[in-house]
C-alpha cells in the first residue's frame, strides 16, 4: 500500500487539470508561492514546478537550492527548447495525472534510498566497519529498443549517440527477453505504435521479475499523451514518449530515467557494502539487534525532524513440536531469515533480534504499509514447507507479527517493546 506523498506545487500556468486529480492517487498537494520563507520547515516529499517561463523556473530552482529544501526531489513540467537545469526529472506538457504521480513516487523513493545509504553507513562505522569500497563506475547508459523497426528507432539511436549510450534493438518479444536476461539495461523503450498489447505484456512481465522490476520502461506511443495513460502506468510503464518527440526530448527523457536506474544500482551496492561481520548476525546473515536498534533510533530522530514516518514489523517464529529436532527448527529459521531479506526493499533493514524473533525496519512507511509487509511475509512463510527430521514429512513455521509506526520523540527501544507486546513478547536483549 503506497503512502500518501506531500508535494509542494508552484504552478505559473493557467492549467491545473492534471494536478487536480493527484489526490485520488495518494498525492497531497500544497501551493508554494516561490518564496524561500515558505521553505523554512518544508514538511514535503518533493517539489513540483509547472511553468513555461524558464526564468521563473530557474528562479524557483535557485531558491530551492539555497533553502532547507535543497535535498528534496524536483520535478518540472515545462515546454521549450531546452531542459530546465537543476531538476531531477522533466516532463513536457500536457502530462497525464498518472504520469506525474508515477514520476514523483520514483523520485521520492530514490531519494529515500540514497538517504538510507548515508545513515546505514554511519551506523556501520560506529560498529567498526570501514570497508565501503564498491565498483560505482556507472559506465555509459545501455538502452534496449523493443518492437518493429521504424524511423523512430533510427531517431532514438541518433539522439542517444551524442551521449555515448549503447542502444540495442530487439524486434520481437522473444529476443527482447533474451537480451534482458543476458545483460543489465538502464532503460527499455517499447514501440507501442503498432502492437500496444505486446508492449504492455512485456512491461507487465518485467514488473513481475525481481531483477527487472526497477528497470525503467518508456512507451513510444502515437496517441495523445493522455490516451491509455492509466492502463500504461498500471502495467508498469515509467514514462510515455510521444511519437512526435524531437531528439532533445527523446535524449533527455530516456537518459534521465537511465540515470535514475544507475543511481539506484549504485545505492543498492552501497547498502550491500554495509553488510559485514561487525554488523551482521553470523547465523542468519541479518543485521544484529544492537545495530538495528541504533539504525532505527537514527531513523526515528530524522523522521521526527522531517515529518517522515518509520514503520516496524516484529516477527516471532514457532514450529510444531512433534518429531522436530532443534537442528531442524534452527535450519528452518535460517531459511526464513534468507527469505525475509528478499521480501523487503533494499532500503529496509532486516534484524535478528533473537533466535526466534526477527524485525523489519521500514523507512518512510506508515503503519498501514507495515501491515501490508507483515501480511506478505506471514503468507509466504506459512505456505513454505521446511525439511524436518523425516525428509518425507516437511513442516511449516507459524509466524506471529506485530506492526507499529514511530510516535513523536519515542525511542527505538520503546517502539520495539510496544510492537513486541502485540505478540506477547517481553523486552528482547540486544546482542
Amino acid at each position: 500500500m503506497a503512502r500518501v506523498l506531500d508535494i509542494l506545487v508552484l504552478n505559473t500556468t493557467d492549467d491545473s487539470g492534471p494536478l487536480a486529480g493527484l489526490s485520488r492517487l495518494d498525492v497531497r498537494t500544497q501551493n508554494w508561492n516561490g518564496s524561500r520563507e515558505a521553505l523554512v520547515d518544508p514538511a514535503c516529499d518533493a517539489v513540483l514546478i509547472v511553468s513555461d517561463d524558464h526564468e521563473a523556473l530557474a528562479a524557483a530552482v535557485s531558491t530551492l537550492r539555497e533553502s532547507e529544501a535543497r535535498n528534496i526531489p524536483r520535478l518540472a513540467i515545462s515546454d521549450g527548447d531546452s531542459v530546465p537545469e537543476g531538476v531531477d526529472a522533466w516532463l513536457r506538457p500536457p502530462a497525464a495525472t498518472t504520469q506525474i504521480a508515477s514520476r514523483l513516487r520514483a523520485l521520492v523513493r530514490l531519494r529515500v534510498m540514497e538517504d538510507i545509504v548515508r545513515r546505514r553507513r554511519a551506523a556501520a562505522e560506529v560498529f567498526g566497519h570501514d570497508q565501503f569500497e564498491i565498483s560505482d563506475e556507472k559506465g555509459k547508459p545501455t538502452v534496449l529498443f523493443v518492437g518493429e523497426a521504424s524511423s523512430r528507432f533510427l531517431d532514438l539511436r541518433h539522439a542517444l549517440a551524442g551521449a555515448d549510450a549503447d542502444v540495442v534493438a530487439a524486434f520481437s518479444s522473444y529476443s527482447a527477453f533474451d537480451y534482458l536476461h543476458e545483460r543489465a539495461f538502464d532503460a527499455v523503450v517499447l514501440n507501442a505504435t503498432t502492437r500496444q498489447e505486446m508492449a504492455f505484456t512485456i512491461s507487465s512481465a518485467m514488473r513481475r521479475n525481481a531483477r527487472l522490476y526497477h528497470t525503467p520502461v518508456l512507451l513510444l506511443s502515437r496517441g495523445s499523451r493522455h490516451d491509455d495513460a492509466d492502463e500504461a502506468f498500471a502495467r508498469g510503464v515509467s514514462d510515455i514518449l510521444p511519437w512526435d518527440a524531437d531528439e532533445m526530448e527523446i535524449r533527455e527523457r530516456v537518459l534521465r530515467l537511465a540515470s535514475e536506474r544507475q543511481r539506484r544500482r549504485v545505492a543498492r551496492a552501497r547498502l550491500d557494502a554495509c553488510r559485514a561481520a561487525k554488523t551482521l548476525d553470523a547465523e542468519t546473515g541479518l543485521f544484529r539487534a544492537r545495530f538495528g536498534i541504533a539504525h532505527l533510533q537514527d531513523l526515528v530522530n530524522a523522521g521526527t525532524k522531517a515529518h517522515r514516518p518509520t514503520g516496524l514489523v516484529v516477527m516471532r517464529l514457532s514450529a510444531p513440536a512433534e518429531a522436530q529436532s532443534d537442528a531442524a527448527v534452527r535450519s528452518a529459521r535460517i531459511q526464513f531469515a534468507s527469505m525475509l531479506r528478499h521480501l523487503l526493499r533494499a532500503e529496509d533493514c532486516p534484524v535478528a533480534m533473537s533466535p526466534d524473533v526477527f524485525a523489519a525496519i521500514l523507512p518512510s512507511t506508515h503503519v498501514d504499509g507495515a501491515d501490508s509487509v507483515a501480511e506478505r511475509i506471514r503468507a509466504i512463510a506459512e505456505c513454505t514447507a521446511f525439511e524436518g527430521d523425516d525428509p518425507l514429512k516437511a513442516f511449516r513455521l507459524t509466524v506471529q507479527t506485530g506492526t507499529a509506526e514511530a510516535r513523536g520523540a519515542e525511542t527505538a527501544e520503546t517502539l520495539i517493546e510496544r510492537t513486541q507486546r502485540q505478540i506477547g513478547l517481553p523486552r528482547t536483549k540486544a546482542v
